[in-house]
């Protein structure tokens, strides 16, 4: 009797799944728990029971990569907000749910990015179809769970099939319309190209012979523009109350007034000019007439005058001034068949003085010329000359532009000898 009384003791602590708490029915019990209590089920590490496991479960199947993520999610939150607060203790992969939550909340905000693009172009600007392109691309680049985010209206548009709302007509009117001296030419020269690039991307387009060279010019323009703008915003960010002299200013102020008015609209800096020249601040006096600072070893004009070698550049120095002739040219020669004619300095239209700069570089076939006054690039009214010697009478030459691209050379040829002409620095390509 003794050892079937241990067996049933035995059976009982080694099945303790089988121990369930009933459910209390005492007003006392009631007033201490507020509800009946639950039967946990103990499994060998953590108690749980099915509520517990329904939320474990429900989280376990949430996948942040498939369409049906949101709605997964709002189900395993809301299984786990009706939980007790002991039940929740007991949901182990809890952190789970919370990587989830986060990860919806980076989904959203994709999604507001994605939707912000699409609505920044208007349908009826011509800008609306490349718009439309590029956040279609970037909208196919997310997963199922991601694109759920994104409302309906706006995934409408960027799973249908459109088409620019324009045509090869409206485009080869715009560009032939360009013109360099409109205040609106950069926006106009952006639009024909936003034009010329959504008909692209909806299929191959044909224009008319001349009209893309067109366009290409008209860019090359407004880079020219933005260049120059650039250096009067440089000149007039260098202007200081502390050392700048009523002089500085001026050179400001007749570098802004030489820009065209679509250049000038590009200088955002031009009200602190007006500042300067309208005598807010008290300039330093008696540093109007800066002597320039001139080299002892200056070509002399009239006379043919060295280069002297680094390499395979040549570099002759020229002093600029109002102590200097003005009317004689300078004739600079170099070992490698090359001269170099710079005009008289009084056609030059830098208004600077200083030392002038020049250097030619031959590498095979390429001729690199720049010539600078105090580091800025010169132009001169006449043209400078390059004389090459020995080249073939067949030799043909071009000239490269900020853009890398050739253009025919301003040149003449006598017998052995090309002749070539600029007006400001240049690379050059010799082609036999």
């Amino acid at each position: 009797m003794k050892n079937k009384r241990k067996l049933a003791l035995l059976a009982l602590v080694a099945v303790p799944s089988l121990i369930y708490t009933a459910p209390t029915t005492s007003a006392s019990a009631a007033n201490i728990t507020g509800h009946s209590k639950t039967a946990y089920i103990y499994d060998y590490t953590y108690y749980y029971n099915a509520n517990v496991s329904n939320v474990v479960r429900l989280i376990s199947n949430i996948n942040d990569t498939t369409a049906s993520f949101q709605t997964s999610l709002e189900a395993a939150n809301k299984a786990y907000d009706e939980l007790t607060e002991t039940e929740k203790q007991y949901v182990t992969n809890y952190s789970t749910l919370s990587n989830h939550r986060q990860t919806k909340v980076a989904y959203r905000k994709l999604a507001d990015q994605i939707e912000e693009k699409l609505a920044s172009v208007e349908s009826t600007s011509v800008n609306y179809y490349q718009n439309v392109m590029e956040t279609k691309d970037w909208y196919n680049t997310l997963n199922a769970a991601q694109k759920s985010f994104v409302s309906a209206e706006s995934q409408k548009i960027l799973t249908s099939y459109i088409t620019p709302n324009t045509s090869i007509d409206k485009v080869v009117n715009k560009i032939q319309l360009l013109n360099s001296s409109r205040i609106t030419f950069h926006q106009d020269v952006a639009d024909a190209r936003a034009e010329l690039n959504a008909l692209r991307r909806f299929t191959y387009v044909y224009l008319p012979a001349g009209i893309e060279k067109m366009l290409l010019d008209a860019e090359q323009l407004v880079a020219k523009d933005k260049a120059a703008a650039k250096e009067v915003e440089n000149a007039i960010a260098a202007l200081s109350p502390k050392t700048s002299t009523a002089l500085d200013v001026q050179a400001a102020k007749t570098a802004f007034e030489a820009l065209t008015p679509v250049q000038q609209q590009l200088v955002p800096n031009v009200w602190t000019l007006v500042d300067f020249v309208n005598g807010k601040y008290d300039l330093p006096k008696g540093h109007g007439s800066k002597k320039p600072i001139l080299s002892d070893t200056a070509a002399v004009p009239g006379k043919t005058t060295a280069m002297t070698k680094n390499k395979n550049t040549y570099t002759a120095k020229i002093n600029v001034a109002d102590t200097e002739n003005t009317k004689d040219r300078f004739v600079l020669t170099t070992k490698s068949n090359m001269t170099v004619i710079i005009p008289p300095l009084g056609t030059l239209l830098n208004e600077d003085t200083g030392v002038m700069e020049i250097n030619i570089t031959k590498n095979s076939n390429r001729i690199t010329f720049q010539v600078t006054l105090n580091k800025k690039p010169v132009e001169f009214e006449a043209n400078m000359e390059i004389i090459i010697n020995n080249l073939s009478p067949n030799a043909s030459i071009v000239r490269t532009n900020t853009f890398g691209k050739p253009v025919p050379a301003d040149y003449t040829v006598e017998g052995n000898r090309h002749f070539i002409q600029t007006n400001t620095s240049a690379s050059f390509q010799i082609q036999d």
